[in-house]
């Protein structure tokens, strides 16, 4: 358990760690003299988020930094699992999405698999590993660890709904249906 204590009287600080302790001794508190110096912590320990750019081109970052994906199809095919909202989608459908066109075939399959295992790849190197879900011929993203502007227009965030002006992930063409429904909800 951790404990945050914001006061300018030290010694009442003392008094409420000491009690703190007395009840909980496993407990970790941290005592501020003010808002600001908490809030300044906060901000330099605050963990690294997946940020996801959907409206314009699809973009993702960690933290600041922008994500590199060895290949465009493993891109594409997070950009996919994130258009999907955490819903999972079969090998047949990602093959049939990402190779449009293309009858589904053993070597299909065998390329989306090594997609697959470079995507988690990616994120467990970022140490993000829960954000890809993947069960037997299933996967999805877990959009509760992902920061999006898609999901946060969706939620009816203002700052999310102003920045949509009618494209969204415009390197895929899959995504038009998308862009149809988010315009009809504006």
């Amino acid at each position: 358990m951790r404990v945050i204590l914001v006061d300018e009287n030290q010694e009442k600080m003392d008094e409420m760690a000491q009690h703190i302790r007395q009840t909980h001794p496993r407990a970790e508190i941290l005592a501020f003299p003010t808002q600001a110096d908490l809030d300044r912590w906060l901000e330099e320990n605050r963990p690294l988020r997946l940020r996801v750019q959907t409206f314009g081109n699809f973009e993702v970052f960690w933290g600041d930094q922008p994500v590199h994906f060895e290949r465009s199809k493993t891109r594409e095919l997070f950009a996919y699992l994130i258009d999907r909202r955490g819903a999972g989608s079969t090998m047949g459908e990602l093959i049939s999405v990402l190779w449009e066109g293309r009858p589904d075939t053993a070597g299909l399959r065998s390329q989306l698999r090594n997609l697959i295992t470079d995507l988690r790849a990616t994120f467990r190197d970022l140490g993000a590993e829960g954000v890809v879900i993947k069960g037997r011929d299933h996967i999805a993203v877990d959009p509760a660890r992902v920061d999006c502007d898609y999901y946060r227009y969706l939620a009816g965030e203002k700052a999310a709904r102003a920045v949509f002006r009618g494209e969204y992930m415009s390197n895929y063409s899959w995504a038009e249906i998308t862009v149809g429904s988010l315009q009809q909800k504006k």
